[in-house]
């Protein structure tokens, strides 16, 4: 680890090639007015087009650059927490590939985590993305209301400065579902949002499909929160209650003399019976899986090809 770089930017790279040059020149205009050494770091998350050859060109001509070109598309957070593995900065700063967040905006993450919170979040003006984007990122920050319990209003996004001593701890962390903003706030409640501006996008189109922004919901849903199990556990209740109800009514109704075919009456308090134990199994299922939610598995969180420092 250097001791000597001040600010560290992890940039993960997907089908890129034409942002990531301007990319770079700005970022490097931002350090130079702030007087600070920086790095930055590219992590190539297999990329289809020739955003490698790019980046190596980058890397070739700058001494700042280090370019972890991983094996696969493993996803944005993934790739993120492989960047944590090489940082050095003090500060680390996390951005888009695509110039929808201006480098410039950096200054204002900088003054605001000066005033002591560990990490700050950038805050959108105004989303400059597609409609069902801006649907998918409105349901996202409800789902991460309710997982998280943000009463502060704090909005979660990809751009956001985080202190070392942050990220140290985020290094400890080895589930390969990671999701960054959530693991920070596991660690710190000390976080704030800063306001800044966003870019429409001008090379190519967004590497989130509706697709993915549904992926990410769920993954969200599955891998933080016992929100569906609770559902599940809810609804085997209900069922098993009405289950119950039912066949206590249908043997009231043969006790007072209905008529009925014959055996239908066994068969339908059998079902509702063992249906009833059925969802009363499933509920206590629910609530031990619901404890055993946050074992890690073994699965790899990210896997490097090549190293180009």
């Amino acid at each position: 680890m250097n001791s000597n770089v001040y600010f560290s930017v992890i940039i993960p790279v997907y089908n890129s090639e034409k942002s990531l040059e301007e990319l770079y020149s700005r970022l490097s205009e931002v350090f130079k007015k702030l007087d600070k050494t920086f790095e930055v770091i590219f992590v190539n998350d297999g990329s289809r087009d020739n955003s490698l050859e790019i980046l190596r060109k980058i890397k070739y001509e700058n001494e700042h650059v280090i370019v972890i070109d991983l094996f696969r598309n493993f996803g944005q957070q993934n790739a993120l927490m492989c960047g944590f593995q090489y940082c050095s900065g003090e500060y680390v700063i996390t951005i888009d590939d695509d110039l929808q967040n201006p480098p410039e905006e950096i200054f204002k993450l900088y003054d605001k985590i000066k005033k002591g919170y560990d990490a700050v979040f950038a805050a959108y003006r105004k989303k400059k993305d597609k409609l069902y984007k801006n649907i998918g990122s409105f349901f996202i920050r409800k789902v991460n209301q309710r997982i998280f319990k943000l009463k502060n209003r704090l909005r979660f996004s990809s751009f956001r400065i985080i202190k070392r001593e942050i990220i140290e701890e985020l290094k400890q962390i080895k589930t390969p579902y990671p999701y960054i903003s959530g693991m920070i706030l596991s660690i710190t409640k000390n976080l704030t949002n800063v306001e800044v501006e966003h870019h429409k996008r001008t090379f190519g189109k967004s590497n989130y499909s509706i697709g993915k922004l549904i992926k990410l919901s769920f993954n969200l849903l599955i891998n933080y929160s016992t929100l569906p199990l609770k559902a599940i556990s809810f609804l085997g209740l209900v069922v098993s209650f009405l289950s119950f109800v039912i066949g206590l009514f249908v043997l009231v109704r043969k006790l007072i003399g209905g008529s009925t075919r014959t055996g239908w009456t066994s068969t339908i308090v059998l079902i509702s019976f063992f249906a009833s134990i059925f969802f009363m199994i499933s509920f206590v299922f629910g609530e031990y899986l619901g404890r055993m939610l946050g074992e890690i598995t073994k699965e790899k969180q990210f896997s490097i090809r090549k190293i180009y420092k």
